[in-house]
């Protein structure tokens, strides 16, 4: 009985002395590490720990809104996402146009003529279209202007047919009447003899009447 009790402590003293050497062979480690000085941190490990929640937060959100941007579609009608040419561009100003300039000069009474010239053989030999004529003045000229377009090509049209009679007539951009602007459809033609007999024939059947 007494000598099983030995054997019983002496297995726990060995134990104990066991347990002490490696908890003091810990320490003496654990000393020397840290006379040597401290050691360079990671760069890694520096970085993540100056990391903040509020940038973590902010890093996360930017990817998912970066990936959003990515894939998602546009609701915007494709008529609207294309890009449009300097034809292709619709004039939203009604007073914001073209005229067709027939001459410039500083006689007035030769602006005032060519007006009245221009607006008594238009009545008789321009179809589709009655263009006004305009006189007005800018320094240091006076100027005859006629027709109201909003669309370059229509005026260019209908300058087309005035070239004979006026051969210094060129399309110009000016403040228009929007009130006197020619439908998109219409059709400018110059009259033939046979309808100029028609008109004169319904001219003089409306002043009979």
């Amino acid at each position: 009985m007494d000598f099983d009790f030995m054997n019983i402590s002496n297995k726990y003293v060995l134990i104990f002395s066991a347990l002490t050497f490696l908890l003091v062979a810990s320490c003496s480690t654990t000393k020397q590490t840290t006379q040597k000085g401290p050691s360079a941190p990671d760069s890694a490990s520096s970085s993540f720990e100056n990391i903040t929640s509020l940038d973590f937060l902010l890093f996360m959100s930017r990817s998912s809104l970066s990936d959003l941007h990515t894939y998602q579609q546009h609701d915007m009608p494709v008529a609207f996402l294309k890009d449009k040419s300097d034809n292709e561009v619709i004039n939203t100003d009604p007073f914001d146009g073209y005229r067709i300039q027939l001459i410039s000069t500083k006689d007035v009474q030769l602006a005032d003529s060519i007006a009245n010239d221009f607006r008594i053989w238009s009545d008789t030999t321009i179809a589709g279209y009655t263009a006004q004529a305009y006189v007005f003045f800018s320094q240091p000229y006076f100027k005859v202007h006629v027709g109201d377009f909003q669309q370059r090509e229509q005026a260019s049209s209908f300058s087309q047919l005035l070239e004979k009679r006026y051969p210094a007539a060129w399309v110009v951009h000016d403040r228009i009447d929007p009130t006197h602007v020619p439908a998109d459809t219409t059709v400018f033609s110059v009259i033939t003899a046979k309808d100029g007999l028609k008109k004169l024939s319904a001219d003089s059947l409306e002043n009979y009447r």
